[in-house]
């Protein structure tokens, strides 16, 4: 033990020493890496103190993923949707073809697969409640007009529940007249009109923006847990007042996981590619992009 904490001190004073330099030398590689080497003891020493810091979740004892039941469930997202014709950016990410979400949807109806709730998948994370073999989570992110136009009528025809995370502050308070071609968003009537099928939660109200600097680099403004704090209060007051979260841009850090926590929110989402799977972190939780050229029938039994 007196070893060890030898150890830890000598590491600490190196770092400290590092540091020095590079903020001596800023805009350095070195630099860099010093920083984000400040920023892990921080973040540990956070860890220390806030005991409410989540991590992954412990199962009950006598939890088993039985015959029939998902080892794994893919957590689907999407964003924008628009018709193959009015797609003048094939290679982004965020953009499906509404021909290409039809085709998911049908395969998702053909195989029987069953679409969950944001409560039904905490519930399987934390190891309370199964779900079938064959189970998706639908997600949408930022809230855009085309997603009631075109993904409503079509998870509706084919009987599918899905989740829209958005944007508070580009709700519109009255209906646009719908665009194929220009970016818009959803407005209070379409939300309301539409909650037969989407659930809809919180992509913060108005962090949806780079602006936050650290150790060199531009992060989504929700890094600033002041700022983070004052928004959930607005995004409550709006209406969109419950406990499950889209990291902007899928970034988050240590503070910020325990700010949401602090207000409440029990389950996060981040951009990074994966299954949920029983006992994961809840506010941690891996989703799949689905774009226009992804083989959607691999990707859901991608694991395997």
């Amino acid at each position: 033990m007196h070893r060890f904490k030898k150890y830890a001190l000598i590491s600490l004073a190196f770092i400290i020493i590092l540091y020095s330099v590079a903020v001596a030398n800023p805009g350095t590689v070195l630099s860099r890496k010093a920083c984000s080497s400040w920023n892990l003891i921080k973040d540990q020493a956070f860890v220390m103190t806030h005991p409410r810091q989540d991590g992954s979740q412990k199962l009950h004892a006598n939890f088993s993923i039985q015959p029939g039941t998902a080892e794994q469930v893919p957590v689907l997202m999407y964003h924008y949707i628009t018709p193959q014709a009015n797609n003048d950016q094939p290679n982004n990410n965020s953009i499906i073809t509404l021909e290409a979400f039809e085709e998911n949807m049908n395969y998702l109806h053909e195989q029987g697969y069953y679409t969950a709730t944001m409560e039904e998948l905490e519930q399987y994370v934390l190891g309370n409640a199964p779900l079938p073999a064959k189970t998706v989570v639908i997600t949408f992110d930022d809230g855009y007009q085309n997603n009631y136009i075109y993904a409503y009528p079509i998870l509706k025809k084919y009987g599918l529940q899905a989740t829209i995370f958005v944007i508070g502050s580009r709700i519109q308070q009255e209906t646009s007249p719908f665009d194929p071609a220009k970016k818009s968003f959803l407005s209070f009537e379409e939300i309301k009109s539409s909650s037969d099928v989407f659930e809809y939660h919180s992509h913060t109200y108005d962090l949806h923006q780079k602006g936050f600097k650290k150790c060199g680099l531009d992060y989504a403004t929700g890094f600033d847990t002041k700022s983070l704090t004052a928004d959930i209060a607005k995004m409550k007051e709006l209406g969109i007042d419950s406990p499950y979260f889209a990291y902007p841009f899928g970034e988050k850090s240590t503070q910020m996981v325990y700010s949401l926590q602090e207000n409440n929110y029990r389950m996060a989402f981040t951009v990074l590619q994966g299954f949920v799977k029983p006992g994961d972190s809840l506010m941690r939780l891996n989703r799949l992009t689905v774009t226009t050229a992804t083989d959607f029938a691999e990707l859901l039994q991608g694991g395997h």
